[in-house]
């Protein structure tokens, strides 16, 4: 809008003849046009839908001013040719967008689950309370929140505007100086910063495990927390200033054509994006350095090397180096499969991260059996505590009403006791020997070996 005011300031009025003003509808830039004709422009691209080969028309009148609606008592620009449904598309991509946003959703939806349980995993199980795995906490509430702000921004986010219905088939949202919506996409861009940020100190910390030989974690594990979640906005603040005072349009959801703004967002990503792929090589390096070492069969060595690789592909975001390097300008063949595998790895990613460094880690797995065997053990000891309670009262209850000799009563009692306690003894196969049993619970007397010292938890992969 601010542009096409200055476009019409800038440009000379016209001499002779009669003319309509130069103006702006709301959506698009109108030079002054002559009375009696027909202004007419190519759609613009930056209306969601539109036909960008159709044309929007203006008509001047022949009192030279612009032609004003009946119903709506205002200027009319008639943009039916841009909204109609049967116009050819210009973009063969347009036609799988649908299954594409589909593909977003659902990988985004199912990561935002996996991601709740592994946090919550990591934070119920004490043992596993370490730094390591502080750290991947941290990564994983980053994708939780990358995954909430991406399905906000598909499904609730409907910037508000006002509304002009076109032939009762088409509707045009025009964007005001709307603060929510500018609020909004500034901390969208603040939560992709930080995943990016947390990507990269997952690869800083391995890293720095494997070749730092004096790495003192518990010094450097709170600078790694401010520096995840502050340092993001290093990167924001100045751009969201930028956005306000110099390209202050629209929603800040867009940028101009030269994009030379949105590199105060991107330029920080590509930067962490690129250290981590050195992180990535160097590993491997020494991964293969050590498996030549080892004196063993080819094909064995070669399988352990590229298990490793595929660990460490989503740790590092390794994936993303593709995505910088990538034209902006491509094949549409080439351009559409990459928008399916795109839209398909940030989408699920979040899950893949939980499912390597949670589902499949194997200390997280001994402590789900651990608990389950527990919960088992314990159902089972009330069932057989239950059933001897039974029985000795059924015991009690005999003697009582028949008034038998004491050693026939406590001969009774005695046998099916026993039958109970080798039922007992049969069915508590999975209660750890040093654990003390009662009727209510099992108190295991390991815990006064405490928590595992960090270190033996601290397996790298």
């Amino acid at each position: 809008m601010e542009d096409c005011y200055k476009k019409i300031q800038a440009t000379d009025p016209v001499q002779k003849g009669l003319h309509c003003p130069a103006t702006f509808d709301d959506i698009m830039c109108w030079p002054e046009t002559k009375a009696g004709t027909t202004a007419e422009q190519n759609c613009p691209d930056y209306v969601n839908n539109f036909n960008t080969r159709a044309k929007a028309s203006r008509r001047c009148m022949e009192d030279g001013e612009w032609y004003i609606h009946p119903e709506t008592n205002g200027t009319y620009t008639d943009f039916l040719q841009c909204a109609h449904t049967d116009a050819p598309r210009d973009d063969p991509l347009i036609d799988h967008l649908p299954n594409i946003g589909r593909l977003y959703m659902i990988g985004y939806s199912i990561s935002l689950v996996g991601l709740l349980i592994a946090v919550f995993l990591m934070l119920w199980f004490r043992r596993l309370h370490c730094q390591r795995n502080a750290i991947h906490i941290n990564l994983f509430v980053s994708f939780v929140l990358r995954s909430v702000i991406c399905l906000i921004k598909d499904i609730f986010h409907t910037p508000e505007g006002s509304t002009t219905v076109i032939n009762n088939t088409a509707t045009l949202t025009t964007l005001g100086s709307n603060w929510s919506c500018k609020l909004f996409f500034s901390v969208f861009n603040y939560i992709i910063v930080a995943n990016y940020v947390w990507i990269f100190i997952e690869g800083l910390y391995l890293h720095n495990l494997i070749f730092i030989t004096t790495f003192k974690k518990s010094k450097r594990f709170y600078v790694y927390i401010l520096f995840g979640w502050c340092s993001p906005l290093l990167c924001v603040v100045p751009w969201v200033i930028v956005r306000r005072y110099l390209e202050d349009t629209l929603c800040w959801s867009t940028h101009s054509l030269d994009k030379k703004y949105v590199w105060i967002i991107r330029g920080p990503i590509v930067i962490t994006i690129a250290i981590n792929f050195l992180f990535f090589l160097n590993i491997i390096r020494v991964l293969f350095t050590k498996l030549t070492a080892v004196h063993m069969s080819d094909p064995h060595r070669y399988r352990k090397l590229a298990r490793s690789t595929l660990v460490l592909i989503p740790l590092f975001g390794v994936y993303y180096m593709i995505s910088v390097v990538m034209p902006e300008c491509m094949d549409p063949g080439v351009e559409l499969i990459w928008l399916y595998v795109e839209s398909g790895v940030n989408s699920f990613q979040g899950l893949i991260v939980a499912v390597l460094f949670c589902f499949g880690n194997g200390e997280v797995q001994h402590e789900i059996r651990k608990k389950w065997n527990r919960r088992w053990a314990l159902r089972r000891l009330s069932t057989l505590s239950t059933r001897s309670t039974r029985t000795l009262s059924l015991g009690s209850a005999v003697f009582v009403r028949d008034k038998p000799n004491p050693s026939a009563m406590f001969s009774d009692v005695t046998i099916n006791v026993n039958v109970d306690d080798k039922q007992c003894r049969l069915e508590l196969d999975d209660v750890k020997s040093g654990d003390r049993v009662t009727n209510n619970n099992i108190i295991d007397d390991s815990r006064k070996e405490g928590v595992r010292s960090e270190e033996e938890s601290d397996t790298l992969l």
